[in-house]
């Protein structure tokens, strides 16, 4: 063990055998308004029948995307859910969600190969924006109260629809692929849960030491049980 970091290893120091495992899937990035994924949702709408006939082997939809039957379920809870709103509303981090842009059509009618344009990654997200902007979820406003989306002004519901979420992208029909980049980003999730948890931990602690730390309040603010640990408002699936 050493305290030095070197870049670039001498020439001959390193070991050329050693092979570190490369990305499954290539992936591309875009960075749109939350207004874009709403209008595909708001399509989507329109016709939900159409998309059942075109991916009718999919869990559900989420956000007009399909979810494929290996993927888990919808596992987020109502203190979670509102957590994820508040952190929209607040300019948080929110992290991406990740489709597959591949298709096949099948010749014996409209719809699709198996995992053509699914949901991989984001569906506690996306799920939680689709529950809140039907009115099926409320998130605190300025002063606490809970809102639902129907009560806002345009000028609020723009400055929401405006805030920028992360839409990455891979494109195959490997299914053993996408499920490998799926799982990957399990392990990622599941890190970034433990550390939350730790964070979230000290920060009681610090509070209880201070006598600044009340756990009725927190209860109250919930909604019901005090937030898991896994349920800190950048900690996003």
């Amino acid at each position: 063990m050493t305290s030095f970091f070197q870049r670039y290893a001498d020439v001959g120091t390193s070991d050329m055998h050693i092979q570190i495992p490369q990305r499954f899937l290539p992936t591309t990035v875009s960075h749109y308004p939350l207004d874009v994924l709403v209008g595909h949702w708001e399509e989507y709408l329109v016709d939900p029948a159409s998309a059942h006939e075109h991916f009718p082997w999919a869990a559900r939809f989420v956000m007009s995307m399909p979810v494929p039957t290996w993927a888990r379920g919808l596992e987020w809870n109502l203190g979670q859910k509102p957590r994820f709103i508040s952190a929209v509303w607040s300019g948080g981090d929110l992290g991406s969600y990740l489709s597959n842009d591949w298709y096949e059509s099948l010749s014996d009618g409209r719809a699709l190969a198996e995992n053509s344009e699914i949901l991989i990654d984001g569906q506690q997200r996306l799920h939680s924006l689709e529950e809140y902007l039907l009115d099926r979820l409320a998130a605190p406003d300025a002063q606490g109260q809970p809102r639902i989306w129907s009560e806002l002004g345009n000028g609020e519901r723009r400055r929401f629809l405006s805030t920028i979420f992360t839409h990455a992208r891979v494109s195959s029909g490997d299914e053993v692929a996408l499920r490998r980049t799926y799982d990957l980003g399990s392990v990622i999730r599941s890190t970034s849960c433990s550390v939350t948890a730790l964070i979230r931990l000290v920060h009681r602690r610090i509070l209880h030491n201070t006598g600044s730390f009340h756990p009725e309040r927190t209860k109250s603010r919930a909604g019901g049980d005090p937030p898991p640990a896994s349920a800190h408002p950048v900690d996003f699936q």
